[in-house]
């Protein structure tokens, strides 16, 4: 019997879980517990768990794992040849993972367990493997009677020697053993223990008097000594929920250890940078889903959106000629990289996915879902022969331009795409975000360079200033074409990074300036530009387009003397926004129950909550910090009923550590994946 681990681990058991209940902000109940699931052959015995700063490979036949160039066995030497590993305490949460474009390669709905035995590993002997903080400890049940003198632990492939606390270390730590039984009144008895080398090179347990007509346990937890965190960069993008109030984050790896591969080389990440995504019950912090998307070149992570159903609709940007695609109206790679489309299951399984691209390169940067199910994307094309269908500008502007496309899931091959067409001028043009609106309508919005960005409606800002404008566009796909188009900006450079429509039908639109003239509104939260760039927010009526200053129903900056980015913009029942990002300006106005009150360091994570019917200051709901030493980004928004903000990001320095949570450990990946939970009224 032979136990291997897999060092260090990557993005998706990295993330850590914090979730806040209502009565407690902040409060961090748990990590991501370690759980164990089967290798794909299961004829090998072989089993995967991930943990909270490790990932561990069981084998019953023998086994190898690596770290780097380094490997590492630990072998329980002389065990029963017979003896089989099994998975025990089944957990709700499962594992999926879907690499490639073979379906009969994809592993959906791999069980987790709680608990992993090997019965009979040595006679009288049982040892059970279990989680606890995260971390991998094993005890060995030693039944009455038997001999403690069988268990001999090997290693090989690194040096174990005893430190003086009397630890185990072969480049990973075995702690002495704290061993027991239970007595007759149910008390539990300490048995002074430690280990021993034997003279075979191998080591045992030197035990002080136990009764040996009782059951004795032997428990070593396992650390690790250096290898903690992901070995490359790992971010969460995008967070979500379903109105179960599951949440779903979904970011890239770069790891190649990424947690979730499995023992078999099929199960690991085969490109640079691939996909995740994950399931969490915020009610406990269980992950209940965790799985990875790609191919053999890099994928990366573009958006998503949540139904409340429970399906994903993902959007991003593949070099990857075995991308995993199902009924797509595009099954092969164009160009360099392809933009693509996926609507995942509640098995979190693709029932469609598709690229997007001709043989230029494309990007897809945003998605949106429609009442009837439908997906829309948006994003860059640098191709001449991006796919046209029913598009009102069926040619190139210039050397990129924004796109729009819209594809049926419930279709398949061509007839899956239902619209697509150009956005843009004779200069660089992308989409950012997109939205869609109860009437058919879908609003696009980006940045441009281009002077000739094409307009149409009555446009609030009809010339575009310079430095690069921000742009809002309506699209009617049904026939109607460009509806609406408008540059938004002053005299530096803006872009429009998400928008999103309140129930009124009027579009806001959220971004970054850097613009001293930037149109703002008499009732803004922050009249004055702050400096270097800000975060500009802004609601457009176009219905109201009889007058410039009707048009403009509210626009505010947001920030201080430095750099102050939103990433993502959500929008509640009540018109309260929802905006996250990074700021490097301290003293903006946090909140009196703020999360962290002061900037820390040189790049902090945000969440702003605005509610732009309160006019001046009073419309800055909540406002908070997030960050300590190196780098946070904060990519990601999502709230509840109960008033709790989630962020996903990513962070390069123990982040919770400033919050009186579980920070991370030494040597940790740069950067780490991170998911927050907090209550914006304690």
């Amino acid at each position: 019997m032979k136990i291997s681990f897999l060092l260090p681990f990557a993005s998706l058991t990295c993330i850590a879980i914090f979730a806040a209940p209502a009565q407690d902000a902040a409060r961090l109940l748990s990590t991501s517990p370690l759980r164990f699931e089967p290798g794909p052959d299961v004829n090998s015995n072989e089993f995967l768990a991930r943990g909270l700063r490790s990932q561990f490979v069981f084998e019953g036949r023998g086994g190898r794992v690596q770290a780097g160039a380094k490997t590492l066995r630990f072998e329980f030497a002389g065990a029963d040849r017979h003896t089989r590993l099994e998975g025990i305490e089944k957990l709700r949460s499962t594992t999926g993972i879907f690499i490639g474009n073979d379906p009969s390669k994809w592993r959906r709905a791999v069980p987790n367990f709680g608990r992993l035995q090997a019965r009979g590993l040595y006679r009288g002997i049982d040892l059970v493997y279990y989680g606890n903080a995260g971390e991998l400890e094993y005890d060995l049940v030693v039944k009455p009677g038997a001999d403690t003198r069988q268990i001999r632990l090997s290693f090989q492939g690194g040096q174990a020697r005893l430190d003086r606390d009397g630890n185990l270390d072969a480049g990973f730590i075995l702690k002495r053993p704290v061993s027991y039984q239970i007595a007759a009144n149910g008390e539990r008895v300490a048995v002074d223990s430690r280990f021993r080398k034997n003279a075979d090179g191998t080591y045992g347990f030197a035990l002080g008097r136990f009764d040996r007509a009782r059951e004795l346990v032997i428990d070593p937890a396992l650390t690790l000594s250096q290898y903690i965190g992901g070995s490359s960069q790992d971010i969460g993008y995008a967070i979500g929920h379903d109105a179960n109030g599951y949440l779903y984050v979904a970011g890239t790896t770069y790891s190649s250890d990424f947690p979730t591969a499995g023992p078999a080389s099929g199960n690991t990440p085969p490109g640079g940078e691939d996909l995740f995504l994950a399931k969490i019950d915020p009610r406990n912090s269980q992950v209940v889903y965790a799985g990875f998307f790609g191919g053999s070149g890099n994928d990366s992570f573009g958006g998503m959106v949540v139904d409340p159903n429970g399906f994903v609709y993902l959007t991003g940007t593949t070099g990857s000629s075995n991308f995993p695609t199902a009924n797509g109206a595009q099954t092969s790679l164009s160009g360099s990289t392809d933009a693509f489309a996926m609507k995942l299951d509640l098995f979190e399984t693709p029932i469609y996915s598709t690229y997007l691209g001709g043989t230029g390169n494309e990007s897809g940067n945003a998605i949106a879902v429609d009442s009837q199910g439908r997906m829309w994307v948006t994003g860059g094309t640098q191709s001449t022969d991006f796919p046209i269908t029913n598009g009102f500008q069926t040619a190139s502007g210039g050397s990129q331009d924004a796109f729009v496309a819209g594809i049926d899931p419930t279709q398949s091959g061509s007839g899956s795409r239902i619209y697509s067409s150009y956005l843009g001028g004779t200069w660089w043009d992308t989409g950012r975000g997109i939205a869609a609106a109860p009437d058919g309508s879908v609003w696009v919005v980006g940045g441009t360079y281009s002077y000739d960005f094409p307009m149409a409606g009555a446009s609030f800002q009809p010339s575009y200033s310079s430095g690069g404008d921000a742009f809002v566009a309506e699209i009617k796909p049904a026939g109607g074409g460009l509806a609406y188009s408008t540059f938004l900006g002053g005299n530096d450079l803006e872009e429009a990074r998400n928008v999103v429509l309140d129930a009124n039908g009027r579009v806001i639109v959220s971004g970054y300036t850097g613009s001293r003239n930037f149109p703002v509104t008499a009732d803004a939260a922050q009249p004055q530009y702050g400096g270097n760039t800000d975060v500009f927010v802004t609601i457009l009526n176009p219905a109201n387009s009889t007058s410039r200053s009707a048009e403009l129903v509210y626009s505010t900056y947001f920030g201080g003397g430095n750099a102050d980015v939103p990433f993502d913009l959500k929008i509640d029942a009540s018109g309260n926004l929802y905006l996250a990002g990074f700021t490097m300006s301290s003293g903006l106005p946090a909140s009196v129950n703020a999360l962290q009150a002061a900037y820390d360091n040189t790049m902090d994570a945000f969440a702003l909550k605005l509610n732009p019917s309160n006019a001046g200051a009073a419309g800055i709901s909540y406002f908070s910090y997030l960050g300590s030493d190196g780098l946070q980004i904060a990519y990601g928004i999502d709230f509840d009923a109960n008033n709790n903000i989630y962020l996903t990001g990513f962070t390069s320095g123990p982040i919770f550590n400033a919050l009186g949570g579980a920070g991370k450990g030494t040597n940790p990946g740069d950067p780490d994946a991170f998911v927050i939970g907090f209550n914006t009224l304690q």
